[in-house]
């Protein structure tokens, strides 16, 4: 492995550490909404054509992460505007997507990437009690009625392939 790559991995694995003790002081409950949210966040982005991602033989929205180095920039630069904006909650659950494309892309963070979604996935009991707030919310903020429902619809088919298998 050369050098920048070993700094790069260095670097990365101490992030997604540090996520990992984050998340390991939250309740599930705390956990389903960091969760939720950054799954609401990509499918949103997808539908909007503002995230890569591929269509199904019947052209729906496929919910695997692919083009992996073009989504993780896609991200990086989302959680850039989030940041920017003050919205340090919605950057921390977006990350979670950042540490899943890097492991991806870098094998050697997959035992912590796998951590993380150790933890992540103890919170499935909450899940849809968080995804139907959302939805809620949204509806309520004025979002189109259509544009809610199908985020909500690729949403659901996320949570459905979570953990990511290409972490296995």
């Amino acid at each position: 492995m050369g050098f920048i790559r070993k700094l790069a991995v260095r670097g990365y694995s101490k992030e997604l550490k540090q996520m990992i003790d984050d998340l390991s002081k939250l309740s599930t409950e705390q956990i389903a909404n960091i969760l939720i949210v950054a799954v609401w966040f990509r499918a949103m982005l997808n539908i909007e054509g503002n995230l890569p991602v591929t269509e199904n033989e019947g052209g729906e929205l496929n919910p695997e992460l692919t083009a992996y180095p073009i989504l993780l920039k896609g991200i990086d630069e989302w959680i850039s505007i989030f940041d920017k904006k003050g919205l340090q909650v919605k950057s921390f659950c977006f990350s979670i997507w950042v540490h899943t494309l890097r492991s991806i892309i870098r094998p050697e963070l997959s035992d912590l990437a796998n951590r993380m979604w150790g933890i992540l996935m103890r919170s499935k009991p909450n899940w849809e009690n968080v995804l139907t707030q959302l939805r809620d919310e949204d509806i309520q903020h004025g979002i189109s009625h259509d544009v809610v429902l199908s985020t909500e619809r690729h949403a659901k088919a996320i949570l459905k392939r979570l953990p990511p298998k290409q972490l296995s």
